[in-house]
This record gives structure tokens, C-alpha cells and sequence, in this order.
């Protein structure tokens, strides 16, 4: 089968999963955006005890500047317990074992609280965060081509969420870098085929700029 034929079922078997997710992402802040006169978009990424990824954030400064509304939506890819590089002498190349076709997508919206506000200096500023939502994960087959470990793969929806703590640094033209540390909560969903629990420490840098 070829490739783009792949693809295109692979998207339209899940579009209709992560498209509520999406809207989570785009639309939930918009009802108090009113209070909140900073409005940044942007991206990073996060390494955790089971895997990394990349992610899309949005972020609603409130006038008081004491606290902020987060939205983001990650893509994390699930690395194998076992999961290692070796080199292959027949073709000459390095290669994964022990890997797993896993993805989890998680849609959390929460808030990032700064209780030093106004305390002490403008372009640094710690933070506690706090952010929940559903998980959407993609459990592909651990064998066979491409088309045969993604065209088939069973969806699977939990309930997770995330707690930490973090520092901003604010930049020129009201940018800022965000790096937190805390735990994550990734229940396993009961109707996987062989549920695990990726719950464990994340790490998440996050470049935002302003829209507004």
C-alpha cells in the first residue's frame, strides 16, 4: 500500500478523537480572555521517565500578573523499558530493539501561579503549576511494516494531569522561556491490551511569544 494511502487512513481513523482535543486547546480560555491582557502562543519540549516529546502551548497572563491560564497539547512518544541502538553488521546500520510503537497525546488545561509577583525582579518570575484534561493514546502493533503497526492501531482515552514547579524568564517584545520540573500522572487506559503506568518526573521548556 503506498505510503500517502497509509497516512491518509491512519489520520482519518483518528481525526475525530483529536480533533476534541484541539478545540480543548483553541477554545476553552477564550470566555475569560477579557481579564487577561497578555496572550502568548508557543511550543517546546518535555522529556519524562518514559519517553519525550514536543508540544503546543497557549498562555493567558492575568492583569494582576499573579497568575496564568495555560492550554497545551504534547505529542510523547513512549520509549521501550529496553529500548536501545545497535549496530546491524548485515546492513550496516544502526538500529532500534526493544522499542514501542506508543503515543500519548495529552490536552491539559490549568494554571501557572507566580507568588512572587511584583517582588522581585520583572524578567524572573517562579512559579507552581497545576493542569489536567484527557490523554489520548495510539497504541500501534510492535511488528510488521508501517501500514501494518499504524493502519490498525487501537485508540484509547484516560484522564491525566501534571504538577510542578517552574521559573519564567521574560525576554524583549514580551517573550518568555518557561522551564518547570514536577510529576506527571499517566494512567494506563483499562481497555489497552497491556496497560502501564507512565506516571513519573517530566521536564518541559516552553518558548512563548506574545499575539497580543
Amino acid at each position: 500500500m503506498p505510503i500517502m494511502k497509509i497516512v491518509n487512513k491512519f489520520i482519518h481513523n483518528k481525526i475525530k478523537s483529536v480533533k476534541y482535543m484541539i478545540l480543548i486547546f483553541l477554545v476553552l480560555p477564550v470566555e475569560v480572555s477579557g481579564s487577561y491582557d497578555l496572550i502568548q502562543n508557543g511550543f517546546g519540549l518535555d522529556i519524562g521517565k518514559s519517553g519525550s516529546g514536543f508540544f503546543l502551548i497557549r498562555q493567558y497572563t492575568h492583569n494582576s500578573e499573579k497568575f496564568s491560564l495555560i492550554t497545551e497539547l504534547r505529542f510523547y512518544d513512549i520509549k521501550g523499558e529496553n529500548e536501545m541502538f545497535v549496530y546491524d553488521y548485515y546492513t550496516q546500520q544502526y538500529r532500534s530493539i526493544g522499542s514501542k510503537n506508543l503515543i500519548y497525546i495529552p490536552a491539559f488545561a490549568g494554571l501557572n501561579y507566580f507568588p512572587f509577583a511584583g517582588k522581585i525582579a520583572n524578567n524572573f518570575s517562579p512559579f507552581l503549576t497545576l493542569r489536567s484534561g484527557p490523554v489520548l493514546s495510539i497504541d500501534g502493533k510492535e511488528t510488521g511494516s508501517f501500514s501494518d503497526r499504524w493502519g490498525n492501531s487501537d485508540t484509547n482515552f484516560s484522564f491525566g494531569s501534571f504538577l510542578g514547579v517552574g521559573i519564567e524568564f521574560k525576554w524583549v517584545n514580551l517573550s518568555s522561556v518557561l522551564l518547570h520540573i514536577g510529576y506527571e500522572y499517566l494512567p494506563p487506559s483499562k481497555s489497552m491490551n497491556e496497560p502501564e503506568d507512565y506516571s513519573g518526573l517530566l521536564i518541559h521548556i516552553a518558548f512563548n511569544r506574545s499575539v497580543k
